[in-house]
């Protein structure tokens, strides 16, 4: 691995996510958190355009959402992102139809990187509560609708977090009543929060942070929180944070020795775990035996070195990046079942049985979610700069964003110009 892809890696990642989430009280038509619904990259959304117009995709508007890579949450009608804009870094909030700012609350000191300033971390919306994580530590819950503060914490200051190299990039999750972080503080690398009032009600392990997010799956009848943290994979219960398995699965940069986990794990009902990262990807299988679980490694590959965004799985195949190469990945073998260039380091998302993926370097393309063959529908310039930004879909709307600028297309509508967004 090259010496410069750490940075590639966190710059868009930990933005740069099966279980309970904050969207089940949600639509589902919006994309409340990063990953969607479900943190997994798949929209339910039904009614999109099969086929894109040659003359693009309708812009529906276009707005500035300040500098970084913080990706974008949409709930009732309102979007919610983070950047550095006016010196500081802030969480904001805009109108999902017009892209206006309703208001904008600050997270702390702007972030510099010489891959990519700003945030990295995506805002999680749950009932009357936002929640936000700013690269150097400050953890908010806010009014979406104000903007007001309800609680906030200096996981620096408070817990004795080390901040990762790269910033703090993990997004948070919601289980219950319970907002679930990687912290790696001393008093608790993983730790979770009363969404209502912040208080503690758990903190577990001792690991450094790295820069994937947290999921909660289902295994066996039991509730867990599966973390990708620096040493590897945990497993904590969401009740009371209880180790219930752990993975050893460690991605150190070659140049600085830097811990670079930052794939969002993939679960695959009832028991499979995929997670992937610079170094290649891993499929686990999570068994039980009595109150004993053990993870099985079944495979292995160099083959899918996902150092910037996270897969999907369909069925029983996964589609992502082998750095700059978009890959089909049979999810039983680990076979690479086709390859397809033109993307760079991209992002992508699924709804029904269609990819959406959108290249480093702007272009957005309509993909056939098939492992038969790479079919490509649509291919279409939308953004300029840097994209590393994962896409967001919600309410027939799809949300791209490049360093610093925010466009909404309508994926419905049809469209009389190519959408360019400078």
């Amino acid at each position: 691995m090259r010496a410069f892809t750490p940075i590639l890696v966190i710059g868009l990642l930990a933005l740069i996510a099966g279980g309970l989430t904050a969207a089940e009280s949600r639509s589902a038509s919006d994309w409340p958190q990063w990953r969607g619904n479900h943190r997994d990259g798949i929209s339910s959304e039904t009614g999109l355009l099969d086929r894109w117009p040659e003359a693009g995709l309708e812009v529906a508007w276009s707005s500035s959402a300040g500098v970084g890579f913080s990706s974008v949450a949409v709930a009732d009608g309102r979007l919610y992102t983070m950047g550095d804009l006016d010196g500081a870094q802030f969480l904001l909030c805009l109108d999902a139809k017009t892209g206006e700012r309703l208001w904008h609350r600050r997270l702390g000191a702007t972030f510099s990187s010489s891959y990519g300033d700003g945030p990295r971390s995506t805002p999680l919306v749950d009932g009357d509560l936002v929640f936000a994580v700013g690269t150097d530590g400050l953890l908010l819950a806010a009014n979406r609708q104000t903007g007001d503060v309800a609680w906030q914490h200096d996981l620096v200051a408070k817990f004795n977090a080390e901040p990762p190299v790269y910033g703090f990039s993990s997004s948070p999750l919601l289980v219950d009543d319970r907002l679930i972080l990687e912290v790696g503080g001393s008093q608790g690398t993983f730790m979770a929060f009363d969404r209502q009032d912040g208080r503690v009600v758990w903190s577990s392990q001792s690991d450094v942070s790295a820069y994937s997010s947290p999921i909660a799956v289902t295994i066996d009848g039991a509730q867990q929180v599966v973390f990708w943290s620096g040493t590897g994979l945990h497993a904590v219960s969401p009740e009371d944070g209880t180790l219930l398995w752990k993975f050893e699965a460690q991605n150190l940069c070659p140049a600085t020795g830097v811990p670079l986990n930052t794939g969002t794990p993939i679960f695959l009902p009832p028991d499979r775990l995929y997670f992937a990262s610079g170094a290649g990807a891993k499929m686990l299988r999570v068994n039980r035996s009595s109150k004993t679980w053990s993870p099985e490694l079944l495979w292995e590959t160099e083959q899918m070195r996902s150092d910037v965004n996270s897969a999907v799985a369909i069925g029983k195949y996964i589609y992502g990046f082998n750095r700059g190469v978009l890959q089909c990945l049979d999810a039983d073998s680990g076979e690479i079942r086709w390859r397809a260039r033109g993307f760079s380091r991209g992002s992508l998302i699924a709804a029904g049985d269609k990819l959406i993926v959108l290249g480093e370097s702007g272009n957005l393309a309509l993909v056939e979610a098939t492992p038969d063959a790479f079919v490509q529908l649509a291919n279409l310039p939308v953004l300029d700069g840097r994209n590393w930004t994962s896409p967001s879909l919600a309410n027939g709307h799809l949300y791209l964003r490049n360093h610093e600028k925010l466009v909404a297309l309508d994926l419905r509508a049809q469209a009389s110009s190519v959408p360019t967004a400078p």
